[in-house]
């Protein structure tokens, strides 16, 4: 077997973390509250990302504006975690893993079109229809009225989506820093501002805690978070963006899929069908082909 499919075995991997991580919130909020959810789980990961660095020989130190975007970006993913976790806990986890994970780079790609980043084309507009199409055919929104949607749980999916696109934008002001690098100071300064202003402990001290939270808070953690992130970064390096984001559109599947076993979602048509239409619309967007195995890698 080659490298680059030892590594796409283990993107794979990282991004079947990334789908468990939806049901396992779900599991999560009958343990935690919202606060202590994103506290526990950033700093974790922060502590968990320090060997990580080490093993990556990269170094600790950026520069003041990197550290700005960092915390800016660290606001953002408090705000983000909370609409992630809400929706899992209030509605389907499944669900919320396939509309959050295909809505987010449908409003990124937005937000870089208006502000200029990106040049639209005619099938960058048809392509963008057809995203958005599909998040709502996967919302099932025609079943519901527009103060339920308004109002309920569908909130929670567009905020959290909404919170990563403009994270996701805010971080590119910091390039010359290694991803993982900025990765860490985020998660630092997310777990320090979470702390500080928002952390009410209701639940006792995790060290209470049964083996199946801490199971769940693991595989978010170290999981989902240090080891999908690192091994996602590997393959940006190694196979190049587009080839390696073809991947993450395993992840609304494996959100509905571990959602369906696990926790007995009912699976809807219109969720397969609409994250279908929202990845073939992110393919033409990105010109995404798969033949990163075979030929010369795009980075």
């Amino acid at each position: 077997m080659t490298t680059d499919r030892k590594l796409a075995l283990w993107i794979v991997l990282a991004m079947f973390f990334w789908g468990a991580s939806w049901p396992i919130a779900n599991v999560l909020s009958d343990y935690i509250n919202v606060h202590e959810f994103i506290s526990y789980r950033y700093i974790i990961t922060t502590l968990s990302m320090v060997p990580v660095l080490w093993w990556m020989k990269l170094s600790f130190k950026i520069n003041l504006k990197h550290f700005l975007v960092a915390s800016l970006a660290a606001i953002l993913l408090i705000y983000y975690s909370k609409y992630y976790f809400l929706s899992t806990k209030h509605g389907a986890p499944g669900l919320a893993g396939a509309v959050v994970t295909t809505l987010m780079p449908v409003l990124v790609y937005l937000l870089m079109m208006f502000s200029k980043q990106n040049k639209t084309q005619g099938k960058d507009w048809l392509a963008l229809l057809l995203g958005i199409l599909g998040v709502l055919v996967t919302m099932n929104i025609w079943q519901f009225q527009l103060s339920e949607i308004l109002t309920g749980s569908s909130v929670y999916l567009i905020a959290a989506a909404t919170c990563w696109a403009l994270m996701s934008i805010v971080t590119t002001f910091a390039k010359t820093v290694a991803p993982a690098t900025l990765s860490f100071y985020i998660y630092l300064m997310t777990a320090l501002l979470d702390l500080t202003f928002f952390f009410e402990p209701t639940h006792g001290s995790i060290l209470a805690m049964d083996y199946v939270f801490w199971v769940s808070i693991l595989i978010v953690t170290i999981g989902s978070t240090t080891f999908a992130t690192t091994v996602y970064f590997i393959g940006i390096q190694r196979l190049g963006s587009k080839q390696t984001s073809v991947f993450t559109f395993l992840v609304p599947f494996i959100a509905i899929g571990l959602s369906v076993i696990f926790l007995s979602e009912t699976l809807q048509w219109t969720t397969i069908l609409g994250a279908m239409m929202t990845i073939v619309a992110l393919m033409i967007l990105n010109n995404i082909k798969f033949n990163f195995l075979t030929t010369k890698h795009e980075k």
